[in-house]
C-alpha cells in the first residue's frame, strides 16, 4: 500500500452513495473532499435560462471530488455531484484537512493533486473553446472510453456541449 493509499484509509472516513444519490446539491455549502475509490460522479448545474442540466464534467475511481470553490470559500455550491454509479469512497472534513497540512508528505501530495487537475481542466477548456463537438467526441472516444462506455449519452451531449440529437447524427457519421 502506497504511503497515499494508506493516508486515505488512515484519516479519511469511508462512505457509500447509492446510483443517483446527491453528493452535493446546488445551494449547499461544500465541507468534504471525496477520493473515489469506486464509482462514478458527475457535476453538474441547471441553467435556469435554457431550462435544462449542463453537465460540467465527471470524476472516476481513484480520483479526489469536490466542488471546489465552494470548499475553499464556504460558498453555497453553483453545482451538483450526483452518483451516476453506486460510489465507494472515502471522506475527509475541512478542518481535519487542514490540520494535516502540517505534514509536509501530505502538503507535497496535495501540491500533486492540485496541479494534475489544474491542468487537467485548461486542456478540457482549450479543447472544448478550439474543437467542434464531432471533434470533443473523437477525442473521447480516443483518450476515455471508459466514460463513452458507463455514462448514458443524453450526460455525453451536455458535456460536449450539444443535443442528444446532434450526438446521435455525430455517431452516425463516426460508424458510417
Amino acid at each position: 500500500m502506497s504511503f497515499f493509499e494508506e493516508n486515505v484509509r488512515k484519516f479519511f472516513i469511508p462512505v457509500q452513495f447509492q446510483k443517483g444519490d446527491f453528493m452535493l446539491s446546488a445551494g449547499k455549502v461544500e465541507h468534504f473532499l471525496y477520493y473515489i475509490e469506486r464509482g462514478i460522479v458527475r457535476y453538474f448545474y441547471y441553467n435556469t435560462l435554457k431550462d435544462k442540466e449542463i453537465t460540467t464534467d465527471f470524476t472516476f475511481s481513484g480520483q479526489f471530488c469536490l466542488s471546489y470553490a465552494s470548499f475553499v470559500k464556504q460558498i453555497p455550491s453553483v453545482l451538483q455531484m450526483q452518483a451516476l454509479t453506486d460510489i465507494k469512497a472515502y471522506k475527509i472534513g475541512r478542518s481535519q484537512l487542514e490540520k494535516l497540512m502540517n505534514n509536509i508528505e501530505v502538503v507535497k501530495i496535495k501540491a500533486v493533486i492540485l496541479e494534475k487537475l489544474f491542468v487537467e481542466k485548461s486542456e478540457r477548456e482549450l479543447r472544448f473553446l478550439t474543437q467542434t463537438p464531432e471533434e470533443n467526441y473523437l477525442y473521447l472516444l480516443q483518450k476515455e472510453p471508459v466514460l463513452l462506455q458507463n455514462i448514458p449519452l443524453k450526460y455525453i451531449a451536455s458535456y460536449i456541449g450539444i443535443t442528444p440529437q446532434a450526438l446521435s447524427r455525430i455517431r452516425k457519421r463516426i460508424v458510417l
